[in-house]
């Protein structure tokens, strides 16, 4: 549950990127100046959106079920994802604060699923 609320609150934060981005950038930034910001900050979301599939394979297989630690990490990340894109979006927040999501949210998940499934499907140490 606590992934796919993070998950739609990451979809809806498209709708105020423009905000976001003006947020992070002087009053009047110019044409160059906005486009690479908007570049940056899609960057980031498809990295996000990247981990999420990650993510999602491994609940969907079930790989990860019982692995009590993945699961709390799972937890704790998405639910401080969540709550921090959630107020990104409500407040308006710099454009680059996206990049804190990223790292802190959404990588080590995305890296303990991979980790995961390449115990179980390649290096076979762990018995599924």
């Amino acid at each position: 549950m606590l992934t796919m609320g993070h998950l739609v609150s990451l979809l809806m934060i498209v709708y105020t990127k423009k905000e976001n981005i003006l947020a992070g950038l002087p009053r009047d930034p110019g044409k160059a100046r906005y486009d690479d910001a908007k570049a940056e900050f899609e960057a980031a979301y498809v990295v996000c959106l990247v981990c999420f599939v990650f993510d999602m394979v491994g609940i969907l297989t079930g790989t990860s079920l019982f692995f009590p630690k993945a699961n709390l990490l799972q937890i704790i990340c998405h639910f401080a994802g969540g709550v921090l894109v959630s107020s990104m979006i409500a407040q308006s927040w710099q454009y680059q604060y996206i990049w804190l999501v990223v790292a802190f949210c959404n990588v080590p998940t995305a890296l303990c699923e991979i980790a995961i499934l390449v115990a179980i499907f390649v290096l076979k140490i762990v018995v599924f």
